[in-house]
């Protein structure tokens, strides 16, 4: 499926019905065209929550989660982190899962209990076996700006462990964490709030 498309441009009825069948197919070279589309296109959470909830293929389900994490949607936080601690899961899609939450936190208040059980899923990935799933736990905990999470985001510093298809070792991301908090708080303090 070929889906050109911008955030001005939503997808046509006949786009969106070919995109919601693809993605559920085993073929990941059609999934990840498909996931993408229906990544610009929020009219489709309720669909794809639907997908996910029936949908057993890992690549399915990693790209099924990829869209929903671009929609943001706080509806799906809960979701996200179930997914996240579920160790029944594929590494994939706890990884997608903790990226997804690293959308929504900015909308989250961190001392509430949303953001203290995500928080809590997160800081557990962090002795996942997979190194993607830490890195992207690593990522999220980054995002979400909170002082408290610098000494266990330095702990990490230590393991460098590349991590196929993302960008250098989980302990660069690490480090990549540390400077986001350091620039979250260093703005929230120029703002006064």
């Amino acid at each position: 499926m070929e889906v050109k498309m911008s955030r001005s441009e939503p997808l046509s009825q006949e786009q969106r019905e070919s995109a919601l069948k693809d993605i559920q197919g085993p073929d990941r070279s059609v999934i990840v065209p498909a996931a993408k589309a229906l990544s610009e296109d929020r009219t489709t959470t309720s669909r794809l929550l639907e997908l996910l909830s029936v949908e057993s293929h890992v690549d399915a389900r990693h790209g099924i989660l990829y869209a929903l994490s671009w929609h943001a949607d706080l509806g799906t936080w809960d979701l996200m982190v179930r997914i996240l601690a579920d160790p029944q899961e594929a590494p994939n899609v706890r990884g997608q899962a903790a990226e997804g939450l690293s959308y929504m936190f900015y909308q989250v208040k961190l001392d509430s209990k949303e953001a203290e059980a995500a928080i809590k899923a997160l800081l557990a990935a962090l002795k996942d076996p997979s190194p993607e799933v830490r890195y992207c736990a690593i990522n999220t905990l980054g995002a979400t700006g909170h002082l408290p999470l610098i000494p266990v985001l330095k702990e990490m510093l230590a393991d460098q462990t590349p991590v196929p298809g993302w960008v250098g070792t989980v302990g660069e991301e690490a480090s990549r964490a540390l400077d986001w908090i350091g620039r979250a708080h260093s703005q929230r303090f120029k703002d006064g709030l």
